[in-house]
């Protein structure tokens, strides 16, 4: 159990963190992929001992989702997405959860967190350049398969 000025810390953050996760690898894992991330961390340190816990969970959970991503590759276990988000087309839905898992980040913490690409690429543990560069190639993948609709 999370306690102290940690669970201060998590409580702040644990639904971001949570939507940031359901987008990387579906609902189905998103909660367990946390918790992964979390006993981790705590085993090592306290949340409260990082200089920037928000962005230390977040690139956490990216790391754990792209290493989650790879297993299910190797045993060849689809992806868990049978929901989406409300607000959003199916077909867009559809065709984001096909991006990379950091593109797919780049694309969520940009567009559906409306979030500056400097405070995503401190989340992501990345350089502004390298957020710009996810985008670029997302935006063209997602030209392309939209073109051809």
């Amino acid at each position: 159990m999370i306690e102290g000025v940690d669970s201060a810390i998590w409580n702040k953050h644990r639904d971001e963190l949570i939507r940031y996760a359901t987008m990387l690898v579906g609902p189905n894992d998103a909660e367990d992929l946390i918790s992964t991330v979390v006993v981790r961390i705590l085993r090592r340190q306290h949340l409260s001992d990082l200089d920037d816990a928000r962005s230390y969970l977040y690139q956490s959970v990216l790391n754990e989702a792209r290493s989650l991503v790879r297993r299910r590759r190797r045993r060849r276990v689809p992806q868990g997405f049978d929901v989406q988000p409300v607000e959003l087309d199916p077909e867009v839905f559809a065709a984001v959860l096909k991006l990379p898992e950091r593109q797919r980040a780049a694309v969520y913490l940009t567009y559906w967190r409306d979030l500056p690409i400097a405070e995503v690429a401190r989340l992501m543990g990345c350089r502004p350049g390298s957020v710009k560069r996810y985008l670029h190639i997302a935006r063209n993948r997602l030209r392309e398969v939209f073109a051809h609709d």
